[in-house]
């Protein structure tokens, strides 16, 4: 299926919901110069990847739960999201990821302890979807 077709697809009402989702995320991968190969997303597989196993929260909420430095930027702390949804397109790995909002109703109880970098998060999440990649993937948390 050419990117063109697909991107049609998409924009049609019969478009299943969740493809509806990473609609953003197959915009931002594909150019629209390049023809590509249909997006494969799972819901019910795992990817492993040096040692860590990571699945969507549907399957596993644990292995779902993840630290990553969004962009890649390392000088910012990262950021706590769930995986909604892992995808591959041609030879890229990419997660669906929705974050965690910061807390900010009650002061971080971990601030006095300055080697022990635990922090409170709310347990909203944003209402959009993030990509990411595994290479990304700071460690898994609680």
């Amino acid at each position: 299926m050419k990117a063109a077709k697909l991107k049609y697809w998409l924009n049609q009402p019969s478009c299943p919901p969740m493809f509806r989702e990473v609609k953003s995320l197959f915009n931002r991968l594909v150019s629209p110069l390049v023809d590509a190969d249909p997006i494969s997303v799972s819901k019910d597989h795992p990817l492993t990847q040096q040692g860590s196993t990571y699945t969507c929260d549907s399957t596993h909420v644990g292995n779902s739960l993840i630290l990553y430095y969004h962009g890649s930027i390392r000088n910012v702390p990262p950021t706590p999201g769930i995986i909604k949804y892992i995808f591959k397109m041609e030879q890229v790995v990419g997660f669906a990821i929705c974050h965690y909002l910061p807390l900010h109703s009650h002061p971080n109880p971990f601030r006095h302890y300055p080697y022990f970098p635990a922090h409170l998060y709310s347990t909203a999440l944003i209402n959009h979807l993030k990509t990411g990649k595994p290479e990304w993937v700071v460690s898994h948390f609680a």
